[in-house]
């Protein structure tokens, strides 16, 4: 049985009516304030790490998505804002977990050059001199 005419243009318009209701909504995202502010205060962190000596390309990389993020906020493009608030917040975490593992990996490497100095004292002690 063939759908009256009627009922196809209204089911028509329903389709069209809820596309543009969800274009409506994706476009409507509020400002990222708190994400921009979360991701500032994350290279803040970084930084403080020694993300600036230990991984300056994530660390940059962070910064410029984060002013990019700001750029795009006062361009009221929210959801881009948003994005590369994010992308912002990921690289600083980055940057600050390479930093932190290089610290470690350089303290690691003073207890060892420690142990081993005092391995040599030791067997160039008292007891391992040859008695006259």
């Amino acid at each position: 049985m063939p759908i009256p005419s009627k009922t196809r243009s209204l089911g028509g318009i329903c389709l069209v009516a809820g596309a543009l209701a969800l274009s409506a909504c994706a476009g409507n995202v509020p400002a990222p304030t708190e994400q921009v502010t979360l991701s500032d205060n994350i290279i803040r962190n970084a930084e403080e790490a020694g993300a600036v000596q230990h991984s300056p390309v994530e660390l940059n990389m962070a910064r410029d998505k984060l002013e990019g993020a700001r750029r795009e906020m006062q361009d009221e493009n929210n959801e881009k804002a948003l994005r590369l608030a994010e992308e912002a917040e990921v690289d600083a975490r980055l940057a600050e977990l390479k930093a932190r593992t290089a610290t470690t990996k350089e303290a690691v490497a003073a207890v060892q050059s420690s142990i081993d100095t005092l391995r040599r004292e030791l067997n160039a002690g008292p007891m391992n001199r040859p008695t006259s």
